[in-house]
């Protein structure tokens, strides 16, 4: 029974899918049917009917024939085409053949929209034609217009354009030919020829109009304004030389009769209307001019240099030559006093030949000035770089004047720490006697034998000529290290000896119950007599924390309250 029902539900559900599809396939065929109508029934009749009221001949004859004929092959033969396969894909869809109406649809669709392209590409080029006839008749009235205006500047304004106005009137003539082309093209009907006539015409105008604009502006460069440029830099140029600028190094004459001929080819180029190619000569012979009057104006400014600096160098010189004398008598001086190292002396015997050698370049510049030989730029070069050399060498005689300076500061110093240091040791033996104890333990006498030793050799260094700083300053760094140190000792030593003191009297109180107590401060007291103060200590705490835990800090801290109240 199941068997069948599901029988049944399959043979419903392709029933139900068939019917779905079929109904699908022929919404496709009115949906083509419709497209086929539409094509139909496009304008193209109308646009053909268009062309018809331009000149019938040539090209657009020939144009309008092939645009006919398409159009007749679309209706008569292409479409009817169509119709026949949409009739078939419908019969094959009744016989029930799905796969083969689906391929046919397939191939309609294909087929419709090449003829959709076609329709759309006939419609556009009839649109290009007569969009350019129309364009071209505007166009040409207003290019007639600056043909015109042009021939007139030309003739009211001639003298302006120089030898370039015959090119001009040429140019010009050629041009008024294109538009009796144009008018020939268009009455053979051979509109997109005459469209091309219309571009180059549009265009050469262009240029034409552009040049009659520039040429005036760039004649007037080239026979007034920089010729005048180049006298008034021939006659600054004579000018100088009569007033004994040396300007051989620029060689003017040879420069300006360049620039000359370079007008005289920018006036060929302009005869043969190469305006752009003129336009960028003068721009370079503009630049290039102003750089001549630059060289001509930096050899004014080198002359006021060199007037200014050479009073100024040799003032310089002088005062570094007494300012050496002084440092010299200085160093033989400080010789005697101290240690010199030997570069420190190579240095200033360095400085020395500097001096020498910048005083005899200057003397060499100063001949060049007076023979009046040498370009005023080439001096000023030769003055710039003795002044940064003579400034380097200021520089080198101040760090050695500096260094002299520092060793008689850094003996003072010395001196100064040498008497901070004798302060801290005299300061320690003062609390060694203020706290009253037996004797010194031996190794802290070493250590006070050690740190006044330090303190001798200090001074014996100070004393010795001349002073060897170096030497002086390792003396005092390890005299440094012996006084702070014993200094330490002395402080950690009375420390020791007066808690161990206050610890054994804390344990009187225990000596008579706990005879161990006894022994061990008795034995504290012996090492206490023999200046043993840190092993009395030791000795002490450890007898009088055996019978009460934590008595050395109550005694420690008893200590620092008393040495609070008394600081």
């Amino acid at each position: 029974m199941g068997m069948a029902w599901i029988v049944l539900l399959l043979g419903a559900g392709a029933i139900i899918y068939n019917h779905v599809y079929r109904k699908r396939m022929y919404r496709e065929i009115d949906r083509l049917e419709e497209w086929k109508i539409n094509l139909m029934n496009r304008p193209v009749p109308d646009e053909l009917a268009k062309v018809k009221q331009l000149n019938m001949t040539g090209e657009t004859e020939q144009l309008f024939e092939r645009w006919r004929q398409q159009w007749d092959d679309i209706v008569a033969v292409k479409l009817p085409n169509v119709e026949e396969q949409l009739f078939d894909a419908e019969r094959l869809l009744d016989k029930y053949r799905y796969r083969q109406a689906r391929r046919l649809l397939g191939q309609i669709a294909d087929g419709l929209r090449r003829l959709e392209e076609e329709v759309h590409e006939i419609i556009h080029e009839v649109n290009e034609l007569i969009g350019s006839e129309e364009q071209s008749r505007a166009e040409i009235e207003e290019l007639r217009a600056a043909h015109r205006e042009a021939k007139k500047a030309l003739l009211a304004y001639r003298y302006t354009f120089g030898s370039a106005a015959d090119l001009l009137d040429v140019r010009l003539t050629e041009a008024e030919k294109q538009f009796q082309r144009f008018a020939e093209l268009t009455e053979a009907g051979n509109y997109l020829a005459a469209r091309d006539v219309v571009l180059t015409l549009k265009e050469e105008l262009g240029r034409l109009t552009s040049m009659m604009e520039e040429i005036p502006k760039i004649l007037g460069e080239c026979q007034t304004s920089l010729p005048a440029q180049l006298a008034e830099l021939a006659d600054g140029y004579r000018e100088m030389e009569e007033r004994g600028y040396i300007l051989d190094h620029l060689h003017m004459e040879r420069t300006l009769q360049e620039k000359r001929e370079k007008i005289e080819q920018c006036l060929a180029m302009i005869h043969e209307l190469r305006i752009e190619e003129a336009k960028q000569i003068v721009a370079e012979l503009k630049e290039e001019i102003d750089a001549l009057y630059d060289l001509l104006e930096n050899e004014v400014l080198a002359h006021q240099y060199v007037q200014t600096e050479m009073p100024r160098l040799s003032g310089m010189l002088q005062e570094l030559a007494a300012e050496a004398k002084e440092t010299e008598a200085e160093a033989l001086f400080v010789q005697q006093s101290y240690h010199l190292a030997p570069s420190d002396l190579e240095k200033y015997r360095s400085i020395e030949k500097q001096l020498h050698q910048l005083q005899k370049r200057f003397f060499l510049i100063q001949d060049r000035v007076a023979e009046a030989k040498t370009a005023y730029s080439l001096l000023k070069e030769e003055l710039e770089q003795l002044v940064s050399q003579i400034d380097l060498m200021k520089e080198e005689h101040e760090q050695f004047r500096t260094m002299l300076q520092t060793l008689r500061k850094d003996e003072l110093i010395a001196r100064e720490k040498l008497d901070g240091m004798r302060k801290t040791l005299a300061e320690a033996l003062r609390l060694v006697q203020k706290s009253r104890l037996p004797g010194l333990p031996e190794p802290y006498a070493l250590e006070l034998a050690e740190a006044r030793r330090s303190l001798q050799a200090v001074a014996a260094r100070l004393e010795e000529k001349p002073l060897d700083m170096p030497a002086v300053d390792q003396a005092l760094e390890e005299a440094k290290a012996a006084v702070e140190r014993l200094y330490e000792r002395t402080v950690e030593m009375i420390e020791q000896a007066t808690l161990a003191e206050r610890t054994i009297q804390y344990g009187n109180r225990y000596r008579r119950r706990y005879p161990a107590v006894r022994k061990g401060l008795e034995e504290a007291e012996f090492l206490f007599r023999h200046y043993d103060y840190e092993e009395a200590l030791r000795q002490a705490v450890a007898a009088v924390e055996e019978v009460e835990p934590g008595a050395f800090d109550r005694v420690q801290k008893l200590w620092q309250e008393d040495n609070s109240r008394e600081q």
